[in-house]
């Protein structure tokens, strides 16, 4: 099913990110191509050099790529067109809210915005954030975009 597929994996800032090495090592396994973005707050769970390795590519952490002797662009609407399906996990309540109001602050949600692909969403978070009214209201609006809970 996923043999041959790019698939994009934006990973936020919430403690089950510790868990997306496993996703990644899965997709590869099933046969796709991975590339993930990572949040600022998603890198203080899990390693960006942990991610590289296991996906095979570089892991986008911003917008810009910054070496020793150059600056370069991460392309977010290339990341979004390359994509044949795009997963957020962990989607913490502040992404999801991010996504269902189109605030376009980081290079997740210009990639998420971006992309002409299939969505698909993972909210991780404790359970009285998850049954907030304004949590619900996120997912119900993600939902009706075509996104997949």
């Amino acid at each position: 099913m996923l043999n041959g597929k790019n698939v994009l994996l934006g990973i936020t800032g919430g403690i089950a990110a510790y868990k997306t090495t496993f996703l990644v090592r899965l997709f590869i396994k099933a046969g796709a191509n991975v590339k993930v973005i990572l949040t600022d707050s998603a890198s203080s769970f899990v390693s960006p050099l942990t991610l590289a390795t296991l996906a095979k590519n570089p892991v986008v952490l911003d917008f810009l790529k910054i070496d020793e002797n150059t600056v370069d662009w991460n392309n977010h609407v290339a990341l979004g067109l390359w994509a044949d399906l795009m997963v957020i996990a962990p989607a913490t309540a502040n992404t999801m809210s991010k996504m269902a109001n189109g605030n376009c602050d980081n290079v997740l949600m210009a990639t998420y915005l971006s992309a002409k692909c299939p969505v698909y969403i993972a909210p991780a978070m404790d359970l009285d954030m998850y049954k907030h009214p304004s949590t619900k209201k996120s997912l119900q609006q993600l939902t009706s975009f075509g996104n997949m809970v």
